[in-house]
């Protein structure tokens, strides 16, 4: 995958986009955290993909920025989603 490639970052979002489902919909509290390690380790377990964490990391804080999520304090970026608004997500 190139980085400048349109094509491939909607993949790479489209990806994203299902792993946060996936772990939205396997939690059990009201809120789930997401950070990169997550995300990639969902992405590598249930869809054989690897793909690396900074790449991860640029777009779920382009998400969270779009969708206001709240940061936590920790060294590796850490956001927090509510489970109901997962649907309402804007992910571009």
């Amino acid at each position: 995958m190139k980085a400048k490639d349109p094509e491939s970052k909607e993949s790479l979002i489209k990806l994203v986009k299902k792993a946060i489902e996936l772990l939205a919909e396997r939690n059990i509290s009201k809120t789930v955290i997401l950070s990169s390690y997550k995300i990639n380790s969902v992405l590598k377990e249930n869809y054989g993909v690897n793909i690396k964490v900074d790449k991860i990391g640029r777009i779920l804080s382009k998400i969270a920025t779009l969708n206001e999520l709240k940061r936590l304090n920790t060294n590796i970026p850490k956001y927090k989603l509510q489970i109901t608004k997962v649907s309402s997500l804007r992910f571009f």
